[in-house]
């Protein structure tokens, strides 16, 4: 009888996960102070189980003492502090702040059946507290869904979609460690929960605030002609009518126990909660957010000022609502609905809300208090704030910044400008208030519910709008987002670069985006200019000089710039000065200008400067040159210098070491001893601060080996420890960085190798050990060349091979990262910082000379904060959600004939954009929507200042008229750098005050807006034509086809229909066009 034997019965079954870049999709996000008191820090939840810890960072100008740099901001931006993968579906979170505690700890819903609760200290995750209570997998049935938490951070209250609610006690123990009860139940059968947040009492027993309801069983259904279960029999259907209810649950911390303490009815279409400050903060209560109107609800509030005296005397208004201001162009039967709501609480006991709706706009809420009584709410106020891309939360940071961690698009972080919002439009609760008393059409108290569930009526409260760009926001920071990515293309399309590019369709309607990603962190271009010939070499010398430090002294910041920037060629040197311009110096500069240089430095703190050249060490100071010659008929084949330490290797292995005399200013030859072996590279080091010298200098031997020599007086020259090398080096660097724990700097030494690949390994920052265990990476063909950099203000190495790339320590997730770089090959490298350019690299690549600067922020996608993020995007906007793309081969017909030339072929992509509920260009135009919401202000200045050159016209003599044609000529050309200028401003004002704003909601279904649009790889995705489909005919999909009636020529099949509907599915018409 055969036998079968299954995979897992003979061998495990191992899975891998590969991920090429992390999802950028953020499911909800919460501010708070997780790693130290004080510090501005925003949790996220991602997609694929990723918790991420940003910081709020903010880079101030250095030089403080300049009125042109007092003027200006500091750059604000993100940071990644830690990234936990928990492997699991995250739901929830929530910020707790326990009783006696100055920092905030996370707490998280998942798939898992647990709750957990992790703390950042130090800026590591650690997990706290784990409990289980139910199944894994995403249950209606199984707690995660909500997360809400008490403000005094003594109970966190865990929900399910349906029926059950558990509450966990949090407490400390005497030694102070946070501890976790068993659970509460709150279970309430039939239950479906919508919303759950803690009430804000003070240090009252804690109350949790529930939006639910609860439907009928199936006996009450089959009895719907009855009033069954208290319920109230609908006069439309004759079936009982369902009551949306807001309800508090009681934590008695005496007794143990969960009651529901309190409920009432609210809006039908609610769908939000935010709790009020209480206690002595405030008066308390929920914020409710529903389609067309905010409420607010407590157990303990009052009916509100009646301005208005119904005619009925039963009629009295008992609810606290406002309507929200509504867009001109919306339809007045559509409502709009609240999506989020956010508390913030303000210095003295204030506060106010803000609020988002499905469109996007986004409103301050002001609740009107009593003056004798500050804990009783007579209005609310509800103003417009901006328009904003939908968002999942909104995060307000104690430093006036808003973070919206956006549904679709990039994710943004804003400044606030201004909150008082004098002339926005507004609505408030006691026009609601009027409008319902003066109705004459509800004489019954109960029909209150009723006069609000009305978009016609609630269109007639509230004022309106047209959204325009950002007024009391500003963008200062995006964090990229691909989701949704709709189409994904790879393939060298743009011709002349190494790798190929992946094109992804992202985003919906007016967020949606062509992105172009390229593998490695983003490099600017900042400068270009030829060279004389090849360069053998580049270096930076910076500048040492009395008033450079006496100026550095009096800064915050005591970084040094550079002052030339050195190019050896094979029998020559090249000396350039840094200015406000890069110029070419001669003999000025006291190098030896007809050898090539083989390192060089500047020495001490008075100006001087180290030139080592084949035939000997030259010591620069004051404008006088001092030679060391080479003995006899040796020469000098590699060198290291640094401010106070130089070290040369002779052919035959000949190490002699120099050292600065901190008293006489001069450079003397300290030790020379033979290694054995020809020297192939050295690096003496870099000096940490508070010491005078470096402890160690790396040689690499033709023996294919690294060894490690100390520098230490009285061990000069002596070898330490010694590692065996897969191949020859080529090329190291000895390099300090911030140690993984927050302690003493750790040792890194990199080897670039003449195979094309780098080894890295620790050295023992005492005994000068290398680490047994290095890491190698294998980088391109070409050898290695190494070099340190700063990048991010820490420390860094440029790796250059057939491609380059940098090397650098992630302190958040404690690992060290090389990524590559999206440029050219360079041939040779170093640090080059400047007034100008803070963190840069100066490389040659061929015959020329280039400066860059590497985006290194390791939140985005163009950073490299980690490897799997080592990617750079560049995006083009588009008009309508993409829906697919394809690529076409297209070529110019030879002769007017059909067949296409083969050898002049031109590559382009098509991509068809539909929208559903969703007008056409033209129609939005006609109908006065500006999607680009630009203020008339453009051309205000130029305008102005043209008037100014008007002036009226004089009999003059002809030298005169000369004279005042030349002044006229400086004039122009100062107004034309000031315009320049402005204009410049002009582009970043407007980028930061950019705005995505929907277009107007069609008022019936079966609209839509689309488009075809040709765009070409090979110039940045520019686009090359864009045809606006007919009124309501969607572009769906597209393929390119070839026909041989055709002479095999490429042509653009594209799937359309007409009138389509979702619900239900259907459409007039479908075509292939």
């Amino acid at each position: 009888m055969a036998t079968t034997t299954s995979i897992t019965a003979s061998a495990a079954l191992k899975l891998l996960d590969l991920r090429l870049k992390s999802t950028s999709a953020i499911l909800t996000s919460a501010m708070g102070e997780f790693t130290a008191p004080s510090q501005q820090e925003i949790a996220i939840l991602r997609g694929g189980g990723i918790v991420e810890l940003y910081r709020i960072m903010e880079d101030l100008p250095e030089d403080d003492e300049d009125e042109e740099e007092e003027e200006e901001e500091g750059r604000v931006r993100l940071k990644l502090v830690t990234r936990v993968e928990t492997r699991s579906v995250l739901r929830c979170l929530s910020v707790v702040r326990l009783s006696g505690g100055k920092r905030d700890v996370l707490a998280v819903g998942a798939d898992g059946g647990c709750f957990t609760v992790l703390d950042f200290e130090g800026g590591k995750g650690k997990v706290l507290h784990c409990p289980a209570f139910g199944k894994t997998g995403c249950r209606r049935g199984t707690p995660g869904q909500y997360l809400a938490s008490d403000p005094k951070g003594r109970a966190v209250m865990i929900s399910a979609i349906e029926k059950r609610k558990l509450v966990y006690v949090l407490n400390r123990d005497s030694s102070g460690t946070p501890t976790i009860a068993s659970p509460l139940e709150a279970h309430r059968s039939r239950t479906i929960t919508f919303d759950t947040v803690g009430l804000d009492n003070g240090y009252d027993n804690p109350i949790f605030a529930s939006l639910e309801f609860q439907y009928l069983d199936y006996d009450s259904l089959v009895l719907g002609g009855n009033v069954v279960g208290g319920k109230k029999e609908d006069e439309e259907d004759g079936m009982p009518q369902m009551e949306k209810q807001l309800a508090y649950y009681e934590l008695d911390l005496g007794l143990n126990h969960v009651s529901r303490r309190w409920a009432t009815t609210t809006h039908r279409t609610a769908c939000c909660l935010a709790a009020v400050p209480g206690g002595a903060d405030g008066p308390g209560g929920v914020l409710i957010g529903g389609e067309d109107y905010i409420e607010y609800v407590h157990e303990t509030m009052s009916a509100p000022p009646q301005s208005v005296t119904s005619t009925n005397p039963n009629k009295k208004a008992t609810k606290i609502i406002c309507a929200i201001p509504r867009r001109k162009l919306h339809p007045a039967h559509k409502g709009v609905l609240v999506t989020t709501i956010t508390v913030h609480r303000q210095k003295k006991s204030k506060f106010f809300a803000l609020a988002q709706s499905e469109l996007g706009d986004v409103y301050k809420i002001t609740l009107t208090l009593d003056p004798s009584d500050k804990t009783v709410v007579r209005g609310m106020i509800v103003s417009l704030l901006d328009t904003l891309p939908p968002g999942n939360a909104l995060n307000i940071s104690k430093s006036g910044m808003l973070f919206l961690p956006a549904e679709f698009g990039n994710h943004v972080l804003y400044q606030f400008e201004r909150i008082d919002l004098e002339d926005a439009p507004t609505c408030t609760s006691e026009e609601a208030t009027a409008a319902y008393l003066d109705d004459e059409s509800n004489p019954k108290i109960w029909e209150e519910a009723k006069f609000y569930a009305s978009s016609e009526r609630a269109s007639k409260l509230a004022c309106s709008f047209t959204p325009t760009m950002l007024q009391n926001l500003r963008k200062i920071y995006e964090l990229d987002n691909l989701a949704p990515a709709t189409s994904i293309l790879v393939g060298e399309l743009a011709g002349n670069e190494v790798s190929p590019q992946i094109y992804t369709l992202n985003g919906r309607g007016p967020r949606s985006t062509l992105r172009i990603l390229r593998h490695g962190a983003a490099v600017t271009e900042l400068a270009v200019s030829d060279l004389p010939g090849i360069p053998g070499a580049v270096y930076t010398i910076q500048d040492n000089t009395e008033e450079a430090m006496a100026k550095r002294k009096n800064k915050k910041n005591s970084r040094a710039y550079d002052k030339y920037i050195v190019v050896s060629f094979a029998d020559a040197t090249l000396v350039l000065s840094v200015g406000d311009t890069v110029e070419e110096m001669g003999k000025e500069s006291g190098f030896l200008t007809n050898a090539p240089t083989l390192a060089c430095s500047a020495l001490g703190h008075d100006g001087g400067i180290c030139q080592v050249h084949p035939a000997g060490v030259r010591h620069i100071h004051k404008g006088r040159a001092k030679q060391w010659h080479c003995p006899g008929l040796k020469r000098i084949e590699c060198a290291s210098a640094n401010e106070s330490q130089v070290i040369i290797a002779l052919a035959g292995g000949e190490v002699i070491y120099f050292e600065l005399d901190p008293i006489s200013g001069n450079l003397t030859e300290s030790k020379t001893k033979d290694v054995g072996a020809d020297v192939c590279s050295l690096d003496v080091g870099t000096v940490q601060e508070g010491r005078s010298r470096s402890m160690f200098a790396c040689v690499g031997c033709r023996d294919q080996t690294m060894r490690v020599v100390s520098l230490a007086p009285g061990k000069l020259l002596d070898q330490k420890s010694s590692a065996a090398l897969p191949a020859r080096p080529y090329s190291g660097a000895l390099q300090y960085v911030p140690g993984s724990d927050g302690g003493a700097d750790e040792a890194i030494l990199t080897v670039g190798l003449d195979d094309g690949s780098s080894l890295r390994a620790g050295v023992d920052p005492v005994t000068g050990a290398i680490s047994s265990s290095p890491a190698k990476r294998f980088l391109g063909a070409r050898p290695v060349s190494v070099s340190r950099i700063t990048l991010e203000s820490g420390p860094a190495t440029l790796l250059l091979s057939s491609r380059p790339w940098i090397s650098r320590p992630d302190v958040a997730g404690g690992t060290h990262v090389t990524a590559p770089l999206s440029y050219a090959p360079l041939d040779h490298g170093c640090s080059f910082t400047s007034e100008a350019i803070r963190e840069g690299i100066v490389a040659t690549a061929g015959t020329t000379l280039r400066i860059l600067s590497v985006e290194g922020e390791g939140g985005g996608s163009a950073g490299v904060g980690s490897e799997e993020e080592a990617f750079n995007s560049n995006k083009v906007s588009l008009r309508y959600t993409p829906r697919q793309m394809c690529l076409l081969a297209a070529g110019s017909s030879a002769g007017g004939a059909s067949t296409v030339d083969p050898n002049n072929k031109k590559l382009v992509l098509a991509v068809v954009e539909s929208d559903y509920n969703d007008f056409g260009e033209e129609e939005k135009k006609a109908m006065g929507f500006d999607a680009t919401a630009s203020s008339a202000k453009s051309g205000s200045k130029k305008k102005e200042k043209k008037g100014d050159d008007d002036d009226m016209a004089m009999d003059v003599d002809s030298d005169e008229e000369e004279d005042k044609k030349e002044d006229k000529e400086k004039e122009k050309k100062e107004d034309e750098e000031e315009e320049d200028e402005e204009d410049e401003e002009d582009e970043d004002e407007k980028e930061a005050r950019a705005t995505p704003i929907r277009g107007p909601v069609p008022p019936t279904p079966g609209h839509w807006g689309s488009c075809i649009r040709l765009v070409d790889p090979a110039d940045s995705c520019s686009t090359l034509d864009c045809m606006e489909m007919g009124r309501n005919e969607a572009a769906l999909c597209c393929a390119a086809v070839r026909f041989h009636s055709r002479g095999g020529e490429a042509l653009l099949a594209v799937g359309t229909v007409t009138g389509m509907t979702m619900n239900p599915l259907r459409c007039s018409a479908s075509h292939v066009v």
